[in-house]
């Protein structure tokens, strides 16, 4: 899975269709390799946009991709699901779709955290935060609303207590590692289906009179 949470598993079974791509041009094993993990890996796929929570602002759902990449040099191919490490560009010049840096707090979790101060709020993440109080109930909120804006405060001399994230989140559920687990036995079997497929229609393509080259 891409985004910096990496899951790597090796299929035995597959080798012997392994050394037959090494026999291909690498160019055509780079190629069919990749298309064939692409497929693959989709049950993996569609499971992890079911399993991650779309949350306040479902950024962190939009940033789940999946991609392939060739290796002509190699002859081999990859194919990548996860979430999208966000550019390394300002926060507010990033598209919804790229703000997924969140995600490894909903896999792994954090520890308990507090502040070194007394007062903790997301003024440096999204500006100034005004803290209004309801005239008739009395409510206190802020205006960016949670979580877009926060303020906490503790008594003088003491520190915010932030609390610990959950893996998983509220659900419990990491969602990278779980859609793996309960699709490993349809990729294994997709895996065999697909390079086999893959194999066999790189074997015609290099066969062809019309193939540029030859």
């Amino acid at each position: 899975m891409a985004g910096g949470i990496d899951v790597t598993v090796e299929f035995p079974e597959l080798a012997e269709i392994r050394n037959a791509f090494l026999t291909l041009p690498k160019n055509l094993s780079a190629k069919y390799m990749a298309s064939a993990l692409g497929q693959a890996i989709d049950p993996g796929f569609k499971l992890l946009k079911t399993l991650t929570p779309k949350g306040p602002t479902g950024n962190l759902r939009r940033a789940i991709r999946k991609k392939t990449k060739r290796y002509a040099k190699t002859g081999s191919g990859v194919a990548l699901a996860g979430f999208t490490a966000p550019p390394r560009r300002k926060a507010s010049d990033l598209k919804s779709n790229e703000k997924g840096q969140h995600q490894g707090f909903l896999e792994f979790g954090t520890k308990r955290r507090k502040t070194k101060g007394r007062i903790a709020s997301s003024f440096r993440r999204s500006g100034p935060v005004r803290v209004v109080v309801a005239k008739r109930s009395g409510a206190v909120t802020t205006k960016p609303k949670p979580p877009k804006g926060f303020v906490r405060a503790a008594p003088k001399g003491g520190t915010v207590d932030l609390g610990e994230f959950p893996i998983g989140g509220k659900s419990g559920v990491p969602p990278v590692k779980t859609a793996f687990d309960r699709t490993r036995t349809q990729i294994s079997s997709k895996l065999n289906s697909e390079m086999t497929r893959a194999l066999n229609n790189a074997i015609k393509e290099m066969a062809s009179p019309f193939r540029k080259g030859l």
